[in-house]
């Protein structure tokens, strides 16, 4: 059964390989291949498996260095982070294994190649070549759509979109990509632990550790990306800005998903019932996000210093 499932994880990630452009195409099923074997290797060997990472490393910048490859840094250098990332989680595997909220820190690999993306060189001419293909694809695409250009249809958001400036979209690219990647690597990541899961079940090794969402609780070191992206974007020039935008945005949903578990969690614990819960937390999330998601970042933010799951309740159940 987990190489059945092993097997269909792993034709899941060719189908959507086929159709992603390449060099990023190889991204589908390199980045899972090399975090499952990174955390295979540092949960049976230990920290001697943090030499893989660095290998991958090498060999990622030997490739960049061979022109006939026809790859770039922004294209490999997610390999070696995601292969540190596994090996990260993998070396915390014995005695009960991370926390969820431990396991999202550390991701912390990609977070920094995603914030190192917008000042890598070359990469703006590239992003402009992306912006150019865009805009003829769009122009393509107004051609075939029916119906009048009438305020809120796609028509009119396609035509407002085109008509915006070049360099005004590249710059939008410049915030938007960082984001965007980082996400597709974390899910990428997640479906290496899977098939690291799954290797081990077909070894007869020990289940891989879980935890509930409602025990999301991000380290300390979780605030070491806010306050930096808030320093930057305060302080630092008009190159930093897309690193700071991606700091902030990455750590705003780490905490608003603290939040939600902490209002899960005190909920649950009044006897609220867990599917009234999802059902409340989703509507809100749906009809009041400009209010709900701050709301929910700052309840995530204050669990650092007020640890609300562990406040024990008065003795007169005030």
């Amino acid at each position: 059964m987990a190489a059945l499932r092993a097997g269909l994880l792993l034709g899941s990630l060719a189908l959507a390989a086929f159709a992603t452009p390449w060099p990023w195409s190889l991204l589908w099923l390199a980045a899972p291949i090399v975090t499952a074997l990174s955390l295979l290797l540092a949960w049976r060997f230990g920290p001697v498996a943090f030499v893989l990472p660095l290998l991958i490393a090498v060999a990622a910048a030997a490739l960049v260095a061979f022109p006939a490859a026809e790859l770039r840094s922004w294209h490999l250098m997610w390999l070696p982070a995601a292969s540190l990332a596994g090996a990260w989680m993998g070396s915390r595997e014995e005695g009960g294994g991370p926390a969820i909220g431990e396991r999202a820190w550390m991701h912390a690999p990609l977070l920094a190649a995603a914030f190192a993306l917008p000042l890598l060189p070359g990469l703006p001419a590239a992003l402009v070549r992306v912006e150019a293909r865009a805009r003829a694809e769009e122009h393509q695409l107004l051609d075939t759509l029916p119906g009048p250009s009438t305020p809120g249809t796609w028509r009119r958001m396609m035509e407002d979109s085109a008509k915006l400036p070049a360099a005004d979209r590249v710059r939008m690219l410049s915030f938007f990509a960082p984001n965007l990647i980082f996400v597709w690597m974390a899910a990428l990541v997640a479906a290496g632990r899977s098939l690291a899961a799954r290797a081990a079940a077909w070894r007869n090794w020990p289940p891989l550790s879980s935890a509930p969402l409602a025990g999301w609780r991000l380290p300390d070191g979780a605030l070491v990306p806010l306050i930096a992206g808030l320093a930057l974007l305060l302080f630092a020039g008009p190159a930093w800005q897309p690193g700071a935008a991606l700091l902030l945005a990455q750590s705003v949903l780490g905490y608003s998903v603290q939040g939600f578990a902490v209002a899960h969690s005190l909920l649950v614990a009044r006897g609220v019932a867990p599917a009234f819960i999802l059902f409340l937390l989703v509507f809100l999330f749906i009809f009041t996000l400009p209010v709900f998601l701050p709301s929910l970042a700052l309840l995530g933010l204050s669990d650092v210093w007020l640890d609300h799951r562990r406040i024990e309740s008065s003795p007169r159940g005030e």
